[in-house]
Formats: structure tokens, sequence, C-alpha cells
């Protein structure tokens, strides 16, 4: 709810702001979906999913020209990524003083008590990504001496071996040992 707050306070005019969680996958073409959709679209809802969990596709609001589609929400589980209004942060702020379950369930609550409109985007431009050390996380620091941590690592540099990857300190003192920086171009 922290982020409601921040957006309630600080958004003016029903403004969007877009939350993902630390643990997503984004699409690459993300900002050109969003952007081809129409701006009369952006117009009704109080929330659109980017990404969502368990949401059957419901009336289809508009058919994008990436093969994306924008349907009326119906069960939008899942709080790693979505857009929302400052009029919403303020509105689910003031309804969800007291959450009953976790936060999304009780987002879904107020969408069928017809509180929230909330569209959702099929199929999803992010996905959730469990948190391991492959993937981890920008907020959650992760104990690098736990047990878990050292066995996880160890399993991944055991299927890498299996699946005969080469490391990457190799690779680092092969191929980028003899790439000059100075006359590579970003």
């Amino acid at each position: 709810m922290q982020v409601w707050l921040e957006i309630a306070t600080s958004a003016s005019n029903n403004s969007w702001s877009i939350i993902f969680e630390d643990d997503i996958d984004l699409e690459m073409a993300t900002s050109e979906v969003m952007e081809s959709f129409p701006r009369d679209l952006w117009n009704k809802p109080d929330m659109i999913y980017l990404g969502h969990c368990s949401n059957p596709a419901g009336p289809i609001m508009y058919e994008g020209i990436y093969g994306y589609r924008v349907h009326k929400a119906l069960n939008p589980l899942c709080t790693h990524a979505y857009a929302i209004r400052s009029n919403a942060a303020r509105k689910l702020i003031r309804l969800l003083a007291t959450p009953q379950r976790g936060i999304d369930r009780d987002i879904v609550n107020q969408i069928n008590a017809g509180e929230i409109l909330a569209f959702s985007i099929h199929p999803p431009l992010v996905v959730q990504r469990p948190i391991s050390s492959l993937n981890p996380s920008d907020v959650q620091v992760q104990n690098k001496n736990s047990l878990s941590f050292r066995i996880e690592k160890w399993l991944f540099s055991l299927s890498k071996w299996w699946r005969g990857v080469e490391d990457l300190n190799t690779l680092r003192n092969s191929t980028w040992a003899t790439i000059d920086s100075n006359k590579v171009d970003y």
C-alpha cells in the first residue's frame, strides 16, 4: 500500500503509474505494444494488468496490431505488473484500509464488486520469475553464505557442466581478453 500512497499524493490529474515487482521478466516490446493501444482505451479503466495469474480473458476491449489483446479483467490475481491511475490508488487506499487477505485477492474483490474497473493484456507482457541465485532480487538481498543459496549455486553449476556450458570465467579469459574495450562503440 505504500506505493499507492506515493502515487496518490504525488500524481495529479488522474495520471497513470506503472508498478513492477522485482521478480519479473518484461517483454522487450512492452513500450511499443502499450503505445499502440488507442488513447481512448486508457480513459476507461482504473487499472490495467500487464502481467497476471489465473486470469481468464474476459470480454475483449481491443485487439492490437502486435497480437496483444486488451480484455476486461475477470480474476487478475498477482500484482507483479500493473498500471494504476492516481484516483484508483486513492480509492484502493480507502477501500482496503484493513486488508482481509492477500492484496491481490482484495483487489479482485473490489473489481468483482464494481468498485474498480480493470483490464488485462493477453498474452501477458510481463511474467513472474522466482527469485533465485540466478535471478536475484534487487530489493531483497540473499544471504550468499546460507546453505540453501550454496546448494542452489552448486546445482546450477552441475547442470551447466552436464549440458556442456562453459564457465563464464573461462570465456572471459578467452574471447573477452582479446577485446579492446576502447574501440567498442556503445
